[in-house]
């Protein structure tokens, strides 16, 4: 028997599998609690501006969501990944991804979660799944403690679909007959790779581009949502 059919199922997790952004949103946890160094955390405000006008690209992003962990221990990091799972992205990972990755592993396949955000909070995001891999953006750790030395590949556009065939390698699944299941056109390079395209909740340009190309659209509605108290409590600020 060839394990897992030789099929993989291969989840994206910001605002498809999830309602939200999970690095964002651990970055925000780290910044409100206080647990970044200051020199890190003073600069947070910054980025933001930046990348709010354009002057930052979203893989500038993905990679300071990953760099402003440096000097923290890892293992404090880990605690508060798991922290900031069970208080703030737990809620939010929609019903659409659960069925469909409880429907993968039924059918024996291999599934994979896939992320830009850090490595820290992708494994809480996969633990909580029971997926066989979680996939993140990894820095080194020295002496215990994280540095801002990203350990490559960044899991973004092609980044994504090595990590990704690495996986694949290691496990000899076969991209050509597995699925992936993402609302991005980063991860275009993967849609290309995999013999199942399936385009979640796309923006408008992007579903006219997955039409075009024959992708399989679908609509993941039934995502468990903050109430408006709620939200406003989570994102309101950044100064504090």
């Amino acid at each position: 028997m060839v394990p897992f059919g030789r099929t993989a199922a291969v989840f994206d997790v910001d605002d498809s599998l999830l309602d939200g952004n999970a690095g964002t949103i651990f970055t925000w946890y780290l910044y409100r609690e206080k647990v970044m160094r200051p020199e890190m955390r003073s600069r947070v405000p910054r980025l933001i501006y930046e990348y709010a006008r354009h002057r930052l690209t979203e893989l500038d992003m993905v990679e300071a969501g990953s760099r402003c962990h440096e000097g923290l221990r890892a293992d404090e990091l880990k605690a508060h990944a798991r922290a900031c799972f069970e208080r703030h992205l737990r809620k939010r990972i929609t019903s659409g991804a659960i069925r469909q990755i409880r429907k993968h592993l039924l059918s024996g396949h291999f599934v994979i979660i896939a992320s830009g955000s850090p490595q820290y909070i992708i494994d809480e995001v996969g633990a909580h799944l029971h997926v066989h891999a979680a996939l993140g953006t990894r820095t080194r750790v020295v002496d215990g403690r994280a540095t801002d030395q990203i350990l490559p590949p960044v899991v973004f556009r092609e980044g994504k679909r090595e990590a990704v065939e690495r996986v694949c390698e290691q496990w000899d699944l076969d991209l050509s007959r597995s699925w992936l299941y993402s609302d991005s056109p980063a991860d275009t390079p993967l849609f290309e790779a995999v013999g199942h395209a399936v385009v979640v909740n796309p923006k408008a340009p992007f579903r006219e581009e997955a039409e075009q190309r024959g992708w399989e659209v679908v609509e993941w509605s039934d995502r468990n949502r903050p109430a408006a108290s709620e939200g406003a409590d989570e994102w309101g600020s950044w100064d504090g």
